[in-house]
This record gives C-alpha cells, structure tokens and sequence, in this order.
C-alpha cells in the first residue's frame, strides 16, 4: 500500500468509531475467491500483517482476505469494524483519493492503482486491477468457490492459503519449481503460530500419483539440505512423516515454520495492494 495513503486512512479509521461486524454471517467472505490460477491467503491472525497495513486497521479487522489471480492482480477485503458512512465520506474527502461514481462507486488513489471503499459496513473492500470486479465477484454477484468444509478448516488457523491451479507457490522457504507448482490442482495450507514456532500442515492434490511422490522428495531434500547447512544430523525417520504421499494427495505435517516466513507471505498478498 503506497506509504502516502496510511496518515489518511489512519485518519479515517480513528474519526469512525462505531462498531460494526463483517456482514458475512452463514459463509465466509473469502469462500467466493478460488478461481483457476488464483492463489488465496486468508489472515485470522491480523498482526501478521504489521507494517504493511496500518495498526488501525489491523486493529479493526477481524480477517483479511486477498486474492492473487495468474495476472499478478490483488483484491480482497478486510472485514471488521469499518462503517459505510464514515469511511466512504472521508474517502470522498480525502485529496488523495478521487471518487469513481458509478454502481458501484468507489474511490481510486491519486498515486497509484489503489482501489477501494466500504460497499457495506462490515467489509472494506479493496483492489489494485479492478474494484468493480473483486465487487462483482466477491459481494454483488458471488458464487461460493471454496466447499463449505475447506473454509472452515482455513478460519480456524491463525493464516491459510488456497490454490487452486496455481502458475507459480508462495515462498515458504523452500525452492518449489514453478513446473511443479503447475501439477498442483489444488492446495490447502494452514499456519498456525504460538509465538515461539510455527507450524504448517494441509495436503495438495497433484495430478498424479507420480507427481506427489517427486514434490515429496523435492520438499525432504530442500528441508535436508537445510539440515546439512546448519551441520546437523538429519533424523530421516522425523523427516519421511513431514511430507506424505497417499495416491495424488501430498499430506504436509511440518513443524518447522518460523513466523516471519508466514509473515512474508502475507505481506506478499497484501503488499502490491
């Protein structure tokens, strides 16, 4: 987010104090993301997302959601405490910003691709391609992409990803071949921090057999190499159960993620917006 935009948004969020909730209720916001090509982090635990967004409205988000898609595009949504009125009235004042009227109406930085606005309170919704689309797909007209099941097992983790024909997988440390990555259908992961360690678990389905047993050995011997580097001896029994393949399933049981990798791919969603 461009570094001239945070004192008015600041500014915005401290003059609206009134308390509103997220209007999704029965699902969850982030289950119409998903499309072919997206890549999907959805953030329970907001402060992964300090000093890319600032502390107001981290501390007034609940979740935030973002997108993505194969084109490098980003949109999503923070939902939380954020009213129609207020915010939209001070986006419409705010000289750094220039209101777009139309259905729906939104308002576009000066300095740069920033979209966004409140289409309802509850959700503050924003894009760096197109603000009409993510409003299109995600609130006016949305259809659920992500099952019911997958989106509860992703909110209840402090951050989870979900990919779905992916181009390319978020850095988590290990150097995964984009021509891997595209034998991925789709993927779940799930991080969750106790603010010492990390940890991830979730599975990816491949589009074959033989495909999830060589991302498995590729993720053992980056994991391996690591081991070497430090001079420490590899415990390869611990080490076979990190990374499962059952058919075209990979099953990922890791406990060796550190925080600020989590938090880097979180900024990474959120940090071209």
């Amino acid at each position: 987010m461009t570094r001239r935009l945070l004192p008015i948004l600041i500014l915005m969020l401290v003059l609206t104090s009134c308390m509103h909730q997220s209007p999704f209720r029965s699902e969850y916001y982030f289950q119409a993301m998903g499309r072919e090509g997206d890549i999907v982090i959805t953030v329970n635990d907001c402060s992964l997302l300090a000093g890319v967004l600032p502390d107001e409205i981290i501390g007034r988000a609940d979740r935030i959601s973002a997108v993505v898609n194969a084109d490098g595009g980003i949109y999503g949504g923070a939902e939380g405490d954020f009213g129609y009125t207020g915010i939209n009235a001070l986006l419409d004042w705010a000289p750094e910003f220039r209101k777009v009227d139309g259905d729906p109406f939104y308002f576009q930085a000066r300095s740069s691709s920033f979209e966004a606005a409140v289409p309802e309170s509850g959700l503050l919704l924003f894009s760096s391609v197109s603000y009409p689309e993510a409003y299109a797909l995600t609130v006016s007209d949305r259809s659920l992409v992500i099952d019911d099941r997958t989106a509860a097992e992703m909110a209840s983790h402090d951050a989870a990803v979900y990919m779905n024909h992916p181009a390319s997988i978020p850095d988590i440390g290990m150097d995964i071949p984009d021509e891997t990555a595209r034998k991925i259908e789709k993927a779940v992961l799930l991080f969750d921090d106790d603010g010492e360690s990390g940890y991830l678990t979730g599975w990816l389905d491949m589009d074959s057999a033989s495909s999830a047993r060589t991302l498995s050995t590729l993720l053992r011997n980056e994991l391996l190499k690591g081991i070497r580097q430090r001079g420490e001896k590899p415990d390869f029994a611990v080490l076979s159960g990190y990374f499962r393949p059952d058919g075209d399933i990979l099953y990922i049981d890791y406990p060796g993620v550190k925080r600020d990798m989590v938090e880097a791919m979180a900024k990474a969603s959120a940090g071209g917006v």
